[in-house]
């Protein structure tokens, strides 16, 4: 039921450190995906079909779902317009034919079906089953904290989405997107901590789910950096700082917003919101 998994200050657990293990990340390549002639300007959200052939993003401050080859180019003919705003993250499912994207602003997910290229359903948190154990949450007026990122267990077709911060939190759905399954603030009791920032300005800005793993990549925006999460164990693998240069000061991903992994070449794609950069890492596991 949602809410039962819902952690509260009485019963948080003793805090978890996170994981730091001999798994790192490779940055291969870096493409401009910046294109304001396309209104491709704030890349917020991210996805790879289902043969990691090509990626999806959404800009959240235009009307229009983008497709990018590998090496962050748009095409154009694969992209189009659709009749929504504020977009912060998108998913793929059912054999590359629907898109799920999240609107913030009324936190709703958008069923689009990419071959007609409309709308097919628009669901928002409010209407679905179980919605008031965790209403509390989501303030009215919204607050500017809302949904951010959205990805599909590909095992079960369960759509996760996760609200941005106050709280962090990680929202488990139904495929009909019509329940809300279970829920988990995310805290330091998970694992959930960054050497630089305090728990209350840690922030959540996109996920994808790892199949080979069963587990949820989520990148944070403020770390600058990715949590590998085990939804089934409720807590962090590991932390991986998204960092783009080697040096004395690594530089790192500013204002990563997307990320969409690919379990079978261990590829991790990571869209910046701030540069309109495409980031392509190899995962390495030295165990």
């Amino acid at each position: 039921m949602a809410g039962k998994n819902e952690s509260s200050p009485e019963n948080q657990k003793e805090q978890i450190p996170v994981t730091m293990t001999s798994m790192r990340l490779e940055l291969l390549s870096r493409h401009r995906i910046r294109d304001p002639g396309l209104g491709l300007n704030e890349p917020s959200g991210l996805t790879l079909n289902r043969d990691g052939s090509a990626l999806y993003t959404v800009s959240d401050d235009t009307k229009a779902i983008f497709r990018l080859d590998l090496k962050g180019r748009v095409c154009v003919a694969e992209s189009f317009f659709i009749g929504l705003d504020d977009l912060e993250g998108i998913a793929i499912r059912r054999d590359d034919n629907e898109l799920l994207v999240v609107q913030e602003e009324s936190n709703s997910v958008v069923v689009v079906d990419l071959k007609s290229r409309r709308e097919r359903s628009r669901r928002p948190l409010s209407t679905m089953t179980n919605y008031t154990t965790i209403a509390h949450h989501f303030p009215d007026p919204p607050d500017n904290n809302g949904l951010e990122g959205i990805t599909v267990n590909t095992s079960n077709d369960h759509v996760f989405v996760v609200k941005e911060r106050q709280p962090g939190l990680l929202i488990e759905l139904d495929p009909s997107l019509k329940t809300i399954l279970s829920t988990r603030v995310l805290q330091a009791s998970q694992g959930f901590i960054h050497p630089e920032l305090k728990a209350d300005k840690l922030d959540f800005s996109g996920l994808s789910y790892d199949s080979s793993s069963d587990t949820l990549w989520i990148a944070s925006d403020k770390g600058r950096c990715l949590f590998q999460y085990d939804w089934g164990r409720d807590t962090v693998v590991r932390r991986l700082d998204l960092t783009i240069s080697t040096g004395d000061k690594p530089e790192r991903i500013r204002k990563p917003e997307g990320v969409a992994f690919d379990p079978d070449r261990k590829r991790m794609y990571v869209v910046s919101d701030r540069d309109a950069d495409l980031y392509v890492f190899k995962l390495h596991d030295d165990s």
